[in-house]
């Protein structure tokens, strides 16, 4: 329960008291005025009573006469007339209800009123004794409507009394409120600055050690974006073009080898440039890396449809675009507006020589391609295109594997398991190695069909299935699997699911997975967490919010894989609020002391794990923990 409600119900029940205490004194004073009242009545009124009795002394009939007209006035409740010679007994009650009061009002009030006992004298002589009851039916009429205007004030001095309390306490507890909010933003990594200041002592105190702490973070983040910002830029970038440098490229490669797509690899495009040299002494080196540089820009702008890429500038006179979903038609056509460009670029700058031109060497590869092949193969194709006497452009590409399936089989066998559901989960961990214990499990799924006994490995057919558009029904046919079975291995652990870009691309795929949510969020035995590519939520961070958002509302986890570094800037981190980042462990090797401590300075501030992939030696283990990388 929250402090406002305590405080609220505290307050409240206060109030209610009090004023219930104040209204029930006040009714009993009156009650107990007007009894008084009406005793004091009664007594004045019987010497009447007695005196009209002693003029009818002698009649009986008068007496009774006389008694009946002094009970019809209305102010008595019994009138009992006794002679002293006993010839006469004469009572008037009212024993009737009293008219417009419920009976349960006049059991809670139960008003007793004492009679009134006066001689009958003439002379000295007593005729009677008279006995007389006030009417009670009067007081309780004056107290029915009494209570019921109580009643009225009660509850509408209950109801502004609460309207106020609400009014006070959320002004006094707002600062409280923005306490709340701003310890929240934290843990959502946002850095809230509280510009009011509470009145209240101990509240300034904390709002302003708040602000202060909120504060140093913030500045702990900003001076390690900047320093990271900085020291990837000398480490990675080619300081003319602002273009990736060739030891960035090789360790982006792995990465970009491993990328799913539609059209099962992509293409390597390895530019010559003849005459570098020759527009340094035209030009003269400030305008030569000018021209460099918009070079460079050119080659960013032709290539800018593709999220997973890099561009590189391996030495002087060579650059390296790698395109990790682009097939050989597209990267040939690429080819051709880089020369198109590029001969822009020259006249535009009035340079007019045979000695400055490009040559493209285009090399279409496929996913089981090892680095060291790639290169070799994209090298041997700009050897190619330089020895041509027509044609600067050249395209190897190779030939498919007469054993692979066509499109029509890979439809059969992915739409025969989406429907069957022949998704059989595999899992892999990540290790934490300073106390070894799995800190989570990676989930995977093959295809097994028991039926034909045939089994079909992730890699074999994630990318037909990305080209035939059911790689979304497949993710959500194996979600729902590991949501809907019990899975020992990954009892009371987390489990973690990449998502590929095409899924999370898929606008229907975030009301698809709020409808599995909805349906088994609250009855899994292990946690779930979901990973998305460093690239693709730099530059679709918006988009993948969506799904964070999503993911937090069922308490789902959040990461982020394959991080390079590749952003040049971190505030992405801030909006995504990833729980971990995994890197290879030859990027984080690579980084410089300087570099690391403020990668982990900017995880530290925002509570992210770093976790390393791809660790194969325990060399690269002992080296990872003298970074403080355990993960």
């Amino acid at each position: 329960m929250t402090l406002f409600k305590q405080m609220a119900i505290a307050v409240a029940i206060i109030i209610i008291v009090t004023l219930s205490t104040v209204l029930i004194i006040n009714y009993q004073t009156s009650k107990k005025d007007m009894i008084q009242n009406l005793y004091e009545t009664t007594v004045n009124n019987i010497s009447t009573i007695t005196s009209k009795l002693v003029e009818n002394s002698e009649d009986i009939a008068m007496v009774e006469t006389t008694i009946n007209a002094e009970f019809d006035s209305g102010y008595y409740k019994m009138i009992n007339f006794k002679s002293t010679d006993g010839n006469l007994d004469y009572k008037q009650i009212d024993n009737d209800l009293v008219e417009g009061i419920p009976p349960w009002f006049i059991k809670f009030s139960n008003i007793q009123l004492n009679s009134v006992t006066a001689d009958v004298s003439s002379g000295w002589s007593i005729l009677g004794t008279v006995t007389v009851l006030g009417d009670t039916g009067i007081v309780y009429k004056a107290l029915y409507k009494m209570f019921i205007n109580l009643s009225y004030i009660f509850i509408v001095a209950v109801f502004v009394s609460l309207v106020l309390l609400n009014i006070m306490l959320r002004f006094i507890l707002k600062p409280i409120v923005n306490l709340q909010n701003q310890a929240e933003a934290i843990l959502n990594n946002k850095f809230i600055i509280q510009g009011e200041i509470p009145f209240t002592t101990e509240l300034k105190n904390v709002v302003k050690a708040m602000n202060t702490m909120v504060s140093k973070v913030e500045v702990v983040f900003n001076k390690a974006n900047e320093t990271v910002q900085r020291n990837q830029e000398l480490l990675y970038n080619d300081p003319v073009t602002k273009l990736f440098n060739r030891r960035y490229l090789m360790l982006k490669l792995p990465e970009l080898l491993k990328i799913v797509n539609k059209n099962d690899g992509g293409s390597i495009i390895m530019i010559g440039l003849n005459g570098a040299l020759t527009i340094n002494q035209l030009l003269g080196r400030q305008k030569a890396d000018n021209i460099f540089l918009e070079f460079a820009n050119n080659l960013n702008n032709i290539c800018s449809k593709y999220s997973e890429k890099v561009i590189a500038r391996a030495n002087g006179t060579e650059f390296i675009l790698v395109l990790s979903d682009c097939n050989a038609n597209d990267a040939n056509d690429i080819a051709k507006k880089i020369n198109i460009d590029f001969i822009k670029l020259l006249n535009e700058n009035e340079i007019e020589t045979d000695d400055i031109y490009l040559n493209l060497g285009i090399y279409k590869y496929k996913p089981d391609v090892n680095i060291g092949e790639l290169l070799t193969k994209a090298d041997n194709a700009l050897i190619t295109a330089k020895s041509k006497e027509n044609d600067n452009i050249y395209l190897y590409e190779e030939n498919d594997n007469k054993n692979a399936l066509g499109k029509d089989q890979w439809r059969e066998i992915i739409e025969d398991a989406v429907v069957n559901n022949y998704f059989d989960l595999k899992f892999w961990t990540t290790l934490n190695i300073k106390n070894y214990e799995i800190t989570h499990k990676v989930m995977t799924f093959i295809i097994d069909n028991n039926k034909k006994n045939k089994q079909y490995l992730y890699g074999d057919f994630i990318a037909p299935a990305i080209n035939l558009g059911l790689a979304s029904k497949m993710y959500l046919v194996a979600l729902e699997k590991l949501l809907n079975e019990d899975n020992i291995i990954i009892y009371n652990s987390t489990c973690s699911i990449r998502m590929q870009s095409e899924f999370i691309n898929n606008s229907d795929s975030i009301m698809e997975l709020e409808k599995l949510f909805s349906k088994y969020a609250m009855n899994l035995n292990f946690k779930l967490s979901f990973e998305v590519t460093d690239s693709f939520a730099i530059h679709h961070a918006n988009i993948v919010k969506q799904y964070v958002d999503l993911f937090s509302k069922y308490n789902f986890g959040f990461g982020i894989n394959s991080f390079t570094g590749e952003s040049k800037d971190y505030s992405y981190l801030k909006l995504l609020n990833p729980e971990f980042i995994k890197s290879d462990c030859s990027f984080l090797l690579d980084q410089s002391s300087h570099s690391i401590s403020a990668i982990q300075d900017i995880t530290d501030s925002l509570h992210i794990e770093i976790i390393a992939t791809y660790v194969k030696t325990k060399k690269e283990l002992d080296s990872l923990a003298s970074i403080n990388i355990n993960s």
